[in-house]
């Protein structure tokens, strides 16, 4: 049978699984006693249909065993409750049917293999063993819960069901450790917290007055959306390694920077490298120190940031609306934005500059509110941490915000010797690198002001042009649907006057307009901007009339389902795609959770907002994997260095042609040697440099044509992009070099 088919059937199952708890637990929520409502024996059912199939087609024992006896327990619950005759006739014959089927499928053998099924050589004895009973007892719930409805003549869940229930996965859950299958594991942790929590309500008669999980919940809900959102962070974290393009670049120069101790001079692969200020390499350098020198290092720090960016919000949330409700909205949605998220898959300065940015603004509302001068030297001290991350830039949104107040609002911003005192702390911090730098050398002043700040945003010196609606396009898709939702009620707004709103609108708008006339655009450069449109699209959902929630909570469920849709057919786009069944169970999982929100009656205002969240979260543990499996895609070059390291132990020098890659100096303690002819990407700045000894590893062709014939060390590997640019020098190669071989794009010849 197609793989592809085989694969469908198990995750379908896995999904259905999933999504029966959590429409038994909402259910369970609302009466706030256990319920047994008929979609989960319904869901149950065909889900059970779906891996029955599978397993046998697998010849998986643990999962067919199980799957056999719950089968015939879910037609008898929904026997019991009354559904079982409402579904067509030729359903419940089919449903009779199938055991009879499989039964003389296996009894006539139709060249099926017993012994096989019997003995699978993929999983050890003892693991088979330790398996199948975990999952004999994590059955036999459904029996003692049979027994008990035929006892009751009722659908019901005993208290022992979920002990059983707990006492199964946990078992589970060892299996999956030993079999290495983190979505096996990950399904079985989902279960502990729904078995648990059934639990609870079921004792809580008992303990006292029944509380809804809401009330019970709120003073943790923040702790537990900090908590739950780090796990999804640092899931997999390190399944890819650093991607060319700016995140090699920044790992790369801090690794360089722990290894030779000093850390003014940034170096990238042996030249000195200014465009940015330290902060970032610092920061990383410092995870290196603490947890080694790794792909998973480098970006450890990043998720603390989005945390930390995620309890700012909503800090400002409670000084802004008082509200904590609204605030823990802001929050949710802020943890829902796909930017963010992105921030922190691969190591740039941008998520840091953004916690400063933010910490910086959450000071000055402080001193805003509380007129104490700490909170204003607090926010010239983060403007001044931001301008050692990213320059200049770190100001555009304080500025905004504080220009709109002074000037629109008419509002007092405060004792004038404490902003002449944080003027100064923040000249001091902010400027304190530069300073060191232009001492030693003068022409840094114009390196940095001119070429690297005035000539990237009015020039595209460094080809990153895009057209001027660039970043409001990219608004629009990754903050949907809340800046829709703004831009709708916009107007209102502007005529009712409200401060708040309009502070944050100028939050959101002056900033973008500016960075939408800058001629150098990457899509995190706006990444300020996207606090203020979690704040405003909290306070606004909040007030929204019901009848418009439901509407963009429907509108933003399709595009939640579209966007699944398309990552699940991608590979029919490009064939190069390689999606693992990991990556499709937890797609199938969070269509599943999306679906059961909208199945149990729940407010459109609280659901949108967490949907949009569970969606973010689904998405991002299923790009790991995306990540993990496509390293020519995502340019990751862990394949090509594996190869290298594992088949040519011997080379020594890795000569990369008319490329900068210092993802391969970063994954290789062997020397790169960048050869130029003719690539932008190797212009290299070496005006600062002391000495030529970065020559010997940066070789310009158009001066030394025959440098690779004369000149080419012993035991040397040579990486031409195979992008059908370089003819000439692919011949060229293959009168050079006995051996090639094509991987993720490049062509290795050694």
């Amino acid at each position: 049978m197609n793989n592809l088919l085989v694969l469908g059937l198990g995750l379908t199952a896995q999904g259905l699984f999933a999504g029966r708890f959590v429409v038994q637990l909402l259910q369970t929520e609302k009466s706030q006693k256990v319920e047994s409502p008929a979609l989960f024996w319904k869901l149950s059912l065909l889900a059970s249909f779906f891996l029955v199939v599978y397993g046998f087609i697998q010849n998986d024992i643990v999962i067919v065993g199980g799957q056999l006896i719950g089968y015939v327990i879910y037609i008898r619950n929904l026997q019991i409750k009354g559904d079982w005759g409402r579904l067509p006739y030729t359903v419940r014959l089919f449903a009779f049917m199938l055991p009879a089927l499989l039964f003389s499928f296996l009894v006539f053998g139709l060249n099926f293999n017993w012994q096989n099924f019997m003995d699978n050589p993929e999983i050890d004895g003892l693991l088979l063993t330790w398996g199948t009973v975990g999952q004999v007892i994590f059955s036999s719930r459904f029996v003692i819960q049979w027994l008990h409805s035929e006892k009751l003549n009722e659908s019901a869940f005993p208290i022992s069901f979920w002990y059983i229930s707990i006492a199964g996965a946990l078992m589970i859950s060892v299996y999956a450790i030993f079999r290495q299958d983190a979505v096996l594991f990950i399904g079985q942790a989902f279960g502990l917290v729904v078995y648990f929590r059934n639990m609870y309500i079921h004792y809580q008669p008992i303990l006292k007055k029944p509380v809804s999980l809401v009330s019970k919940f709120r003073d943790f809900r923040l702790p537990t959306l900090m908590v739950f959102m780090g796990m999804v962070l640092f899931f997999n974290l390190g399944n890819w390694e650093v991607t060319e393009g700016s995140e090699a670049r920044y790992a790369q120069i801090s690794k360089e920077m722990l290894t030779s101790g000093d850390y003014i001079h940034p170096t990238l692969m042996g030249i000195y490298h200014y465009h940015k200020p330290p902060m970032t390499y610092w920061i990383t350098s410092l995870a290196y120190k603490v947890f080694g020198i790794s792909s998973w290092a480098a970006r450890f720090i990043l998720q603390i940031a989005i945390l930390v960016q995620v309890m700012l919000v909503f800090q400002i949330g409670k000084l802004f609306f008082e509200n904590r409700k609204t605030a823990f909205y802001a929050a949710l949605i802020f943890a829902s934005f796909s930017i963010i998220i992105v921030s922190g898959r691969a190591l740039t300065t941008d998520a840091y500059l953004a916690v400063f940015v933010l910490a910086a603004m959450y000071s000055w509302f402080l001193y805003f509110k509380a007129q104490q001068r700490r909170h204003l030297l607090l926010f010239y001290l983060f403007l001044g941490l931001g301008f050692l991350t990213k320059g200049p830039v770190v100001l555009i949104v304080p500025v905004s915000v504080l220009l709109f107040q002074k000037i629109s609002q008419k509002t007092k911003l405060g004792n004038l010797f404490g902003h002449l005192l944080g003027m100064g702390i923040f000249l001091i911090i902010g400027l304190s690198w530069f300073v060191l730098l232009y001492i030693e050398d003068r022409q840094f002043l114009d390196y940095f002001v001119f070429k690297h700040t005035i000539q990237r945003f009015s020039t595209n010196t460094f080809s990153r042009s895009q057209p001027f609606w660039y970043y409001f396009a990219i608004v629009g898709v990754t903050a949907f649907p809340w800046i829709w939702i703004i831009l709708f009620q916009a107007k209102k707004i502007l005529l009712g006057r409200n401060k708040r709103l309009s502070l944050l609108l100028a939050w959101i708008f002056i900033p973008l307009v500016f960075f939408s006339l800058s001629q150098s655009k990457l899509v995190l450069y706006i990444l300020p901007i996207f606090p203020a449109i979690a704040l405003a699209g909290a306070l606004i959902w909040s007030n929204l009339p019901e009848k418009s929630q439901v509407f963009w909570d429907k509108i933003q469920f399709w595009f939640q389902l579209i966007v699944i849709l398309g990552l699940g057919f991608s590979p029919l786009l490009d064939p190069r795609i390689v999606l693992s069944y990991k990556f499709f169970y937890i797609l199938i999982l969070t269509a599943a959770l999306l679906i059961s929100m909208r199945i149990v009656p729940i407010k459109s205002k609280e659901r949108a907002v967490l949907t949009a969240f569970l969606f973010i979260v689904g998405i991002t543990a299923a790009s790991t994997y995306f990540m993990g499996n496509n390293s020519g895609l995502v340019n990751d070059q862990k394949n090509v260095a594996a190869f290298i390291n594992d088949e040519l132990p011997e080379a020594r020098h890795i000569l990369v042609y008319n490329r900068r890659i210092p993802s391969m100096s970063f994954l290789m303690d062997k020397n790169i040697i960048s050869l130029y002819d003719g690539s932008a990407d190797l212009n290299r700045e070496t005006q600062f440099q002391k000495d030529d000894l970065w020559k010997a590893n940066l070789i310009n062709l158009k001066d030394d044509p025959d440098w690779l014939s004369q000149k080419m060390p012993d035991q040397s590997v040579l990486m031409i992009k195979n992008d059908g640019k370089s003819p000439i020098m692919v011949q060229k190669a293959k009168t050079l070099f006995p051996n090639q071989i094509e991987l993720d794009g490049w062509l290795l010849f050694y």
